[in-house]
């Protein structure tokens, strides 16, 4: 069953202005005053713990222990919803100069994503999401068919020799088909490589397409896949929700993805559980759960059913690694006991 949702209420322009607006101007246009903080941020006075990021684009409270980006600031601090909260910040115009701030320089405008060359084969890529992650073989084979998954191959020359590397390459396209996004990841459990192809623009994430109103939102697509392998083992079928992995903490993929998925009515955010993770002054900080609190909150001011799915371990690939090898020890217990008999 198709279940008929409200439209956004806001255009992709419009979120666009929003999320480019310069926190620190709006902060000072709304009567807020500054001082120095600390090399990445500046303080706002009489607020207890309130800092707000040099480069405009987040804020953080020690007295709260609550972070966010302009909008979660403006429903913070100026008690709106995110309706409201954005009518606001549309009215304050996209990185408004002041003579209190010095903001970056602009980047140069993004050209066409490139994406690198296809192996002549992918068995590194498929042997290590199957083998190393523990990721189901119809769902690897799936998203290569897709081309949302394939190996790559990139060359580099250093002192007059050619060097050949191989990566995991994780896709995102826009709503023509056009490849918008593409990650790189070493196949090696030992390598921590991990890139984004230049030109690459995040708000198009690595999807895996549904049937149902309920999307769960990643922040990685090893995790998407995982977590879908995951429902496999448990006898859900893994095609029916859909998944957005965004690349890293954001919901800019999510957002894009819900405009063209008017059907989809619930978010499940299923982002890291960074136990052990803390803040640069050595505060303990879980990253992925409290942003997935924020977004929660955000999107429930949107209308919509939000829920938080937290991984057991620090992410959903090694939930599914430690379900394997519980499987695979009843397993070779089972096999053990049958020789007794």
């Amino acid at each position: 069953m198709r279940i008929q949702s409200r439209p956004m209420p806001f255009t992709e322009e419009q979120m666009k202005q929003v999320f480019d607006t310069n926190m620190i101007d709006f902060a000072l246009q709304h009567g807020f005053e500054i001082e120095k903080g600390d090399r990445h941020s500046v303080h706002v006075k009489n607020s207890g713990g309130l800092y707000l990021f040099n480069h405009g684009r987040g804020y953080y409270c020690f007295t709260t222990e609550r972070k966010g980006n302009i909008i979660d600031f403006v429903k913070d601090y100026f008690g709106q919803d995110f309706k409201g909260a954005v009518e606001m910040i549309l009215g304050c115009r996209a990185y408004e100069m002041t003579e209190h701030y010095i903001p970056p320089s602009e980047k140069n405008p993004k050209g066409d994503l490139i994406l690198p060359p296809k192996d002549k084969d992918f068995n590194r890529t498929i042997a290590y999401l199957t083998k190393t992650r523990g990721i189901d073989k119809e769902i690897v084979y799936a998203m290569i068919n897709a081309g949302k998954v394939y190996g790559a191959r990139t060359e580099a020359k250093k002192d007059g020799r050619t060097y050949a590397f191989h990566n995991c390459a994780f896709v995102g396209y826009d709503e023509t088909g056009k490849a918008r996004y593409c990650a790189l990841r070493a196949p090696s459990a030992d390598s921590s490589f991990r890139q984004d192809v230049e030109n690459s623009d995040k708000t198009y994430g690595f999807c895996m397409e549904g049937h149902s109103n309920r999307v769960y939102s990643f922040e990685a697509p090893i995790d998407a896949m995982s977590h879908a392998t995951l429902c496999k083992l448990h006898g859900i079928d893994w095609r029916q929700d859909h998944r957005v992995a965004e690349g890293c903490l954001s919901d800019k993929a999510l957002y894009r993805y819900l405009q063209h998925h008017s059907e989809i009515t619930e978010i499940v955010f299923c982002y890291d559980n960074d136990m052990d993770g803390k803040l640069k002054d050595g505060t303990p900080h879980n990253h992925g759960q409290v942003q997935a609190e924020l977004s929660a909150e955000t999107f429930a001011d949107l209308e919509y059913k939000t829920f938080i799915q937290t991984p057991v371990n620090k992410d959903f690939n090694l939930d599914l690694l430690d379900l394997r090898k519980g499987l695979t020890h009843i397993s070779q217990t089972e096999r053990e006991q049958g020789q007794e008999r």
